[in-house]
Order: structure tokens, then sequence, then C-alpha cells
């Protein structure tokens, strides 16, 4: 399972691909652009929270009960 809350590349590539389509869309580029720049943001806050240590017992992954 991918970790979307660290995994930069992934958002990466979503504004990569709304990119692609805002550059053939007849309408709503700019709106398409903006989303893709929202990804950049994801992508940069992945990286941080990324290289930011996690306290001991304060991370439950999702696929284990508390």
């Amino acid at each position: 399972m991918t970790d979307f809350l660290t995994n930069a590349d992934h958002w990466r590539k979503r504004a990569e691909q709304t990119r692609a389509l805002a550059a053939t869309a007849a309408k709503d580029q700019g709106r398409l652009l903006k989303v893709a720049e929202e990804y950049d943001r994801l992508a940069a806050h992945a990286e941080r929270r990324r290289s930011t240590p996690v306290p001991p017992a304060s991370y439950v992954p999702a696929s284990q009960p508390e």
C-alpha cells in the first residue's frame, strides 16, 4: 500500500499528468493548472513529512487496529 503522506513522487506524477491534460484541454486549462500546482504543494509536504522523524507510538498504520 502506498503511503500518500510521504510519497512525493506520487504527487509529482499527478501534477505532470494534470499539466499534460491541461495542454490538450479546450476548456478549464487554468483550473487544471491550479490543480497541478496543488499536487506540487502536496509533494513538497510529503517530502517534509518523510524527512521529519516520527516519535515512537505516535503513528499507527491504518492496517493495524489501535
